[in-house]
């Protein structure tokens, strides 16, 4: 007995939206329209990207606080070791400081006459 694919049901219903709504599955025209819409698209990414940097890096600040409180606590115990708790803080340092680096970053590779981003305006008030 033939066993069907558990992906045919999912397959079927992709087949089905690109029918009946033709346009998602048309690319754009130009290789320009292409770049234009990457371009709007790169200021909501760095967006994205600095938001969740900064919330990463503070939730491995505040880890690496209660790996310094576990230490003194119990400085025998080898899950609470010293490095450990600096190594969780200065990479959360690290990842806060990645919005303020992003436009930054660009001006010193690119000139500048670059167009900069950062994670607050993005491309997008350009």
């Amino acid at each position: 007995m033939k066993r069907i694919s558990p992906y045919l049901p999912a397959l079927a219903v992709a087949g089905a939206v690109f029918l009946l709504v033709p346009a998602v599955a048309m690319a754009a025209p130009t290789a320009g329209a292409i770049f234009d819409s990457l371009s709007l698209q790169g200021g909501k990414l760095s967006k994205l990207v600095g938001i969740a940097a900064f919330i990463i890096g503070v939730g491995l600040a505040i880890a690496g606080i209660l790996k310094f409180k576990a230490h003194s606590q119990n400085p025998n115990d080898p899950s609470a070791k010293m490095s450990t708790a600096f190594v969780l803080i200065f990479a959360g340092a690290a990842l806060v400081a990645i919005p303020t680096m992003l436009g930054s970053g660009v001006a010193t590779i690119f000139g500048t006459g670059a167009d900069t981003t950062d994670a607050q305006n993005g491309f997008d008030s350009l």
